[in-house]
């Protein structure tokens, strides 16, 4: 009699399980959105339980808000004191969904391969570039020795799988640090998503991602979304990879932001070198520079910042998904998205400098024209500094 393989329903059981059991879980509670979060001792997520401290300095700069574009800052459900926490000195790892575990451990993966080829201008380019199947962009590029970047990041509620199709598109503003130094690409990346299979709903939330094997493979400190898999490590006891975000903002009237900062970080008290991730101010946490073996755990070498959707048509090309607020570029203020403030860090001690990447649209297909475009202003001179407006497919 054959033996019976079990199913994938079991694989993701078993999973979960496996994933729980090596977490050191003293509270489990539910967001007022349905979140499962579940609370570990700090400390308990290191083998040494010897947690890295984050940089001393302020994770962004207030800077002068333009009295012709007022922006407000989102929120989170963990800012309501009256919402259920663990007890003091423990942090909340959210419980990932099943939908994006059986997408791990199936033949369709989870990886985010979107950011594969991104970068035109990297060494070996090959015939079939610019960027993988379904996938599109529109965003900002420089090549430049990097080790950290900040931003302030339009937030909208962006449509999705639409015209309905398998159902696990996506749409994206974020940041993509990536380096070369390796055969292989690596990249950490953040930003806010719409992913059903991530989130289990199409609103906006908090993401971060990691590859140290050029997208082939995620699972336990080899790449992957969030604190899915091993590699992130939670600090904050409020804001955490995969946070739902409050407010959005509406066409023609009021605009919300979020602001965003990555910092590889060098300990005084031991060299150690860590990815720091903030978000509205706020340490969140890091990405051991120990996980990518040298490559970026040294430093950046190319920096992109814009937009991503994911379209899993058979044929792409017919896609309405939203990217932003849905509608493009120059349409311009309070209509189309804005990342704005762009900005990389150019040493170890935190130095500042403007960003001056040069945009890029591409279909992600091979043929015909992006439904996407983006109309950046580099070093404008204004109190955005850096920025762009991007966005589509509608007018």
């Amino acid at each position: 009699m054959p033996i019976q393989q079990p199913s994938l329903q079991e694989d993701v059981q078993a999973f979960l399980d496996a994933r729980q059991k090596a977490l050191n879980i003293v509270k489990t509670t539910t967001t007022p959105s349905g979140q499962t979060l579940d609370w570990v001792p700090l400390d308990s997520q290191i083998p040494s339980g010897k947690i890295a401290s984050p940089p001393a300095a302020s994770p962004e700069e207030t800077l002068a808000l333009d009295a012709a574009r007022p922006v407000k800052a989102v929120t989170f459900e963990l800012d309501d004191p009256a919402v259920e926490r663990g007890p003091a000195g423990t942090v909340p790892i959210l419980r990932p969904t099943a939908a994006h575990i059986a997408a791990l451990l199936s033949s369709k993966t989870a990886t985010k391969v979107g950011g594969i080829r991104l970068n035109r201008l990297r060494p070996n380019v090959k015939p079939t570039d610019p960027n993988p199947f379904g996938y599109y962009h529109s965003s900002c590029g420089e090549d430049v020795n990097c080790y950290g970047c900040d931003l302030y990041i339009n937030m909208w509620d962006p449509s999705i799988n639409n015209p309905a199709g398998p159902g696990d598109d996506h749409s994206i503003l974020q940041i993509w640090l990536q380096n070369y130094d390796k055969p292989e690409l690596q990249s950490i990346e953040g930003g806010w998503t719409v992913d059903r299979n991530l989130d289990g709903d199409t609103q906006p939330h908090v993401f971060t991602y990691y590859t140290t094997n050029g997208y082939t493979q995620d699972g336990n400190d080899l790449g992957g979304y969030n604190r899915t898999v091993n590699g992130w490590v939670q600090y904050s006891n409020s804001v955490f990879p995969g946070i739902r975000i409050n407010g959005t903002s509406t066409y023609g009237g009021t605009q919300y932001e979020i602001s965003m900062k990555f910092q590889l970080y060098k300990e005084p008290t031991n060299g150690q070198l860590n990815w720091w991730v903030s978000v509205q101010g706020i340490w969140m946490g890091y990405y051991p520079a120990s996980l990518f073996n040298g490559g970026i755990g040294n430093k950046a070498e190319w920096l992109g910042m814009g937009g991503e959707v994911y379209s899993s048509l058979a044929n792409p090309a017919g896609t309405h998904d939203q990217m932003g607020s849905g509608h493009h570029a120059n349409d311009g203020w309070t209509r189309a998205a804005f990342l704005r403030n762009m900005r990389y860090q150019n040493n170890l001690n935190g130095a500042m400098s403007n960003y001056d990447g040069a945009p890029e649209d591409d279909t992600a297909t091979g043929t015909g024209t992006s439904p996407y475009t983006i109309d950046a202003h580099m070093n404008s001179g204004s109190s955005w500094a850096s920025y762009c407006y991007l966005g589509g497919p509608s007018n």
